[in-house]
């Protein structure tokens, strides 16, 4: 009796041992040696297709892709960028379909109920964007009373729109780019977007658009981070943290962040 209970312990130790390392992402990792992240690249300058003029070549450049590029490394394996709608990032995150997402992603309750978050790396405020010959006439949340309104669809942006723009017709697109297009052509009233972004398209065009008085109410300060999927995480995240603070550091971050700012500026002026 005593030699069976033995067996019976020792099996139960093992597979305790094999889920345990079933579930460890970091050797998951390692072992596929490729990291899959996910993002939308469709933010510029956080992540955006662009054109290398010295080769021809189209490539994914933006700070988060940087950043995504330098984790890869770090870890010793490839990379490989699945780009798909924003809206479905964290379910696919969820379900075990990607490692990661790296694309802007805030740090917000709701999404930590259903996957982890690295330390912060960024943070932007919001704000509403409207064109610049609008800007006198749309100074408060009333003036946007019966006007139309966009935001990213799954975005936090929607979010506040749902929450503080009641009165206002919303437009829930995919693509960024597409509402910076709505916006410029007067088939929306204001945009809700991250200041970064709509700075980008401020620069490459001057005379569109201006960002608007209407007060956003949002509390950025917990930042975007890398998502990552619950369970044994915590040797993955160690290493993620320490490079985000690495990067943070010595001058890394700077660097990915100004050469984003440049080629995504250049991008918009040619679209």
């Amino acid at each position: 009796m005593k030699k069976l209970t033995a067996i019976l312990l020792s099996a139960l130790m093992l597979l305790g041992a094999m889920s345990f390392a079933s579930a460890d992402q970091l050797s998951d990792i390692q072992k596929k040696g490729v990291l899959e992240v996910g993002a939308n690249v469709e933010f510029p300058p956080y992540e955006f297709y662009w054109t290398n003029p010295e080769t021809g070549e189209e490539e994914i450049a933006g700070f988060d892709m940087a950043l995504a590029e330098g984790i890869a490394q770090e870890l010793g394996v490839n990379i490989k960028i699945n780009d798909q709608a924003f809206s479905g990032l964290v379910t696919a995150l969820s379900v075990g379909e990607l490692d990661m997402v790296i694309s802007g992603l805030a740090i917000k309750p709701e999404r930590l109920e259903v996957v982890d978050f690295s330390d912060p790396y960024f943070a932007g405020e919001q704000i509403l964007l409207v064109r610049a010959a609008d800007y006198d006439a749309l100074k408060t949340v009333e003036d946007m009373k019966g006007k139309k309104v966009g935001a990213q669809l799954g975005s936090l942006q929607q979010g506040i729109l749902e929450d503080q723009f009641v009165s206002s017709e919303p437009l829930l697109l995919d693509k960024p780019s597409i509402l910076a297009l709505e916006l410029a052509q007067g088939n929306i009233d204001g945009w809700l977007i991250t200041d970064l972004v709509a700075k980008q398209y401020m620069a490459a065009y001057p005379d569109t658009f201006q960002i608007s008085e209407v007060p956003v109410d949002y509390d950025s300060s917990a930042g975007i981070g890398v998502a990552v999927p619950k369970g044994d995480n915590g040797a993955l995240l160690e290493i993620v943290n320490a490079y985000i603070a690495k990067v943070k550091a010595d001058g890394t971050w700077d660097q990915w962040m100004d050469d984003a700012v440049t080629k995504s500026v250049s991008l918009l002026e040619v679209e």
